[in-house]
């Protein structure tokens, strides 16, 4: 499960990264809608979750002989 949610993790900081940028490059030919700032909120609290579970994971790992 942990290398799935481990891609799923990079997919997702992919997408987040790519709509940042893109709000970022409309604002310079437009003033944007305010709903689009909201656009990236929930693929960062998903990106949060995955992180720290990753994190948790890591140091919940036994100890290797």
């Amino acid at each position: 499960m942990s290398p799935r949610i481990r891609q799923l993790h990079r997919w997702t900081s992919m997408v987040f990264t790519l709509i940042v940028v893109g709000i970022f490059a409309f604002q310079a030919f437009a003033v944007p809608p305010e709903w689009l700032y909201y656009t990236p909120l929930p693929f960062l609290f998903f990106l949060m979750l995955t992180g720290i579970y990753m994190f948790i994971r890591h140091y919940r790992r036994p100890a290797q002989p």
